[in-house]
Order: structure tokens, then C-alpha cells, then sequence
């Protein structure tokens, strides 16, 4: 099932931070990534659930966690032209954050930097 939500969540487009807000209040997993030009790629940088994609995503830019320090930097540096997310819903997103990790990183080959937990949350 993870494998399933990671292949599909991995094929959505990138879409700008900045246009988080049009995405609908809803629960489900979401990623957060940087724009690498010398990389030529995006970057998946956080996974992380909600109960409201939207709101979650907008809170981001007053948390505490280091993911939220990183995107008020970048806003604080290019209004954060480089901040990308993509998501989808997924009705059992509480309970199984930590396997969507596992598998994002597996997929990726990379450890996602800002989910500290490796997916052993």
C-alpha cells in the first residue's frame, strides 16, 4: 500500500509553495522540495501528513521544526521562487507516515533531510 501512495505521490507535479493555497482543505501526504539549478532537479527535502494539506502548509512558514526555519529562509532570501510541493489525499495519512518515508527514501535513493526520524516516527 505505502508503495503504492509513494509511486503516485512521486508522478504528481511539482507545483509552487506559493501556490499551496489553492490546494483544497483536505487530509493526505504531501512533499516538500527546493528547485537545485546546478542539479537541474528538484530536490524532495520533508513528507509529512494532515488532516488539511492546505493549512499544514501554510503553518510551515511559523513552526518550529527545522523544515519551517528552512522555508522561511528561502522566503526571506527569493520570496520562495525555489520551494516546490506536491500531495495527495489519502484517508489513512496519520497512520502510516512513517512507512511513506521509508518508501520515499527507498524510491529516492536519499534520506529526506528535514524528517529527522528516518520514517521511525
Amino acid at each position: 500500500m505505502a508503495t503504492q501512495i509513494c509511486n503516485e505521490l512521486i508522478h504528481e507535479p511539482w507545483m509552487f509553495y506559493s501556490d499551496a493555497s489553492q490546494i483544497p482543505h483536505v487530509g493526505g501526504i504531501y512533499v516538500i522540495g527546493i528547485k537545485r539549478p546546478r542539479l537541474r532537479a528538484i530536490q524532495y527535502l520533508y513528507l509529512g501528513q494532515s488532516n488539511d494539506v492546505n493549512r499544514r502548509l501554510q503553518d510551515h512558514k511559523y513552526g518550529r521544526q527545522d523544515i519551517d526555519a528552512f522555508i522561511r529562509r528561502n522566503y526571506r532570501r527569493n520570496g520562495g521562487k525555489d520551494l516546490r510541493v506536491k500531495w495527495i489525499g489519502e484517508p489513512r495519512h496519520q497512520s502510516r507516515e512513517g512507512g511513506y518515508i521509508r518508501c520515499m527514501e527507498n524510491l529516492l535513493g536519499y534520506d529526506l533531510e528535514y524528517n529527522k526520524n528516518g520514517g521511525n516516527n
